[in-house]
Order: structure tokens, then sequence, then C-alpha cells
């Protein structure tokens, strides 16, 4: 595990339950941002590897992130802050539920106060989908969190025309080219059952991230548009004294 600490600053973001496992969400800060894009745009641009055997989705463009763009740069850093930051939130939001309905005793408080989270970059891609193209239902393989970043707004005027436009109400909900989910995400934890949530759709928003379990299933609508909608994900292998977390003890 490494011992190497990085800090979490000035990052906007909320740790949500919709389900059992827990969705990190949030910003990506500006000047980190810039540098981001400005790596992601030239892998684009390069066309240097291809990603596309490795991955689930029906993409013609899905390109590796090696390690040399990441090399020293702010991006590396909060990339893998980001994820211990995650981490931590999991093991935190486990002792509260834990401390809420039973009460702690001296080894937990002390088991609490010297966790420790490391942190491991696994792979990285850019996929740059254009209209129709999709990623069916996946999850990602060895690994315990995975992420992704987008560089697009999904909104009104990205979508060009909805799928089945001659359907604007499905299941009775009005639709229109911003709210169709044409081009979202959606993460699916179960089928809805009473009193509970099952899935999430997450429409991207521009500078927006998310982190969740490498396990939890999800899969991206395919879309009618003039334009391109480009992301960037990452792997990750958090490894930790606590076993809620830990990658390799089950």
């Amino acid at each position: 595990m490494s011992e190497r600490k990085y800090r979490v600053e000035k990052i906007n973001y909320e740790v949500l339950n919709p389900f059992g496992p827990s969705i990190m969400t949030g910003t990506i800060p500006e000047n980190i941002y810039v540098q981001f894009k400005d790596i992601i745009e030239g892998i684009v641009k390069e066309k240097k590897e291809s990603h596309a055997e490795k991955l689930a989705g029906r993409i013609e463009d899905e390109w590796t992130i090696g390690e040399e763009y990441l090399w020293q740069t702010q991006v590396e850093e909060f990339l893998v802050s980001l994820a211990q930051q995650y981490g931590e939130e999991v093991i935190e939001r486990y002792y509260s539920n834990q401390f809420h309905l039973d009460s702690p005793t001296d080894y937990h408080k002390k088991s609490k106060e010297t966790t420790q989270v490391g942190c491991t970059i696994v792979g990285g891609w850019v996929n740059e989908m254009k209209s129709f193209e999709y990623n069916p239902l996946h999850y990602h393989p060895f690994c315990n969190v995975t992420s992704v970043f987008y560089f697009s707004n999904i909104d009104d005027e990205f979508i060009k025309e909805i799928i089945a436009p001659s359907n604007k109400n499905p299941a009775g909900a009005p639709v229109d080219n911003g709210t169709s989910g044409d081009g979202f995400l959606e993460l699916v934890y179960k089928s809805t059952g009473y009193f509970e949530q099952g899935t999430l759709r997450v429409s991207p928003r521009e500078g927006m991230f998310l982190l969740f379990p490498s396990s939890l299933l999800h899969t991206v609508y395919p879309f009618i548009s003039n334009k391109k909608r480009l992301s960037a994900s990452f792997n990750f292998i958090l490894q930790s004294n606590h076993g809620v977390v830990n990658f390799g003890e089950r």
C-alpha cells in the first residue's frame, strides 16, 4: 500500500447514496481542468494507442491515457488524491452508520483512528463518442474503483434530435432534447423495488466527475448530435487496512 499522502484542496464534491454503493460527484477545479482538457485533447489528436480492445463500448475512438501523459502533473496528483478521498469517505460512512446503531468498542475506535488508504492508477482512457455510438451495460474488472470526467455538456444544444422522436412521452413523462436521456450515463445497482431506488441516471456536464465502485454496472445511451461526446475514465486500486475498501481481502 502506498504511504504517500495526497491532498484534496478546493474541490467541490459530495458523496451520494442513492442505493448500496457510495457515489462521489463534483466539479474539477478550474486550474486542473485546463491542464486536464489539454491532455485529453492532445491524446485524441494523436490517436496514438487504441484502448478499444480493452473496453465494452461500441465506440470507434477510444484512446489510452499512458503514464507519460500524467507523470508529475497536477492532474495525476488530483486523480490519486480524489480516489483516496473517496475511499476515506466510504470508510467514514461505514463507521458513522455502525456507531449510530451500535456502541463503539475501543477496538473500533482505534481501528478508525489508524485507517489508511493508498491508491494506484491502473488504467485510463478517453472516449470520443459520436452519433449512434453507445456503451452497453458493463463493469470494470481488475480494480475496485472507477471514474468518469466530462468535457462536454449533454443538453438541448448538444442533442440534434432525440432517438425515436415520435415518442416524446415515454412512460407518460414528456421529454425534449435535453431530458430524453440520450447520451446520458446510467448506474445500475438492482431493479427498483418498493421504498428504494435501483438506478441513477446522470446528465453529463462539462467539468463534472463521478467515482464509484468498479463492480457497479453502468451504461451510456446512444444519441444523435453534430458534436462529439468527450470524456475520460480511470480505474484505481485502493488498498487499505480496512476491509470495506481493501482490494485484496474479502
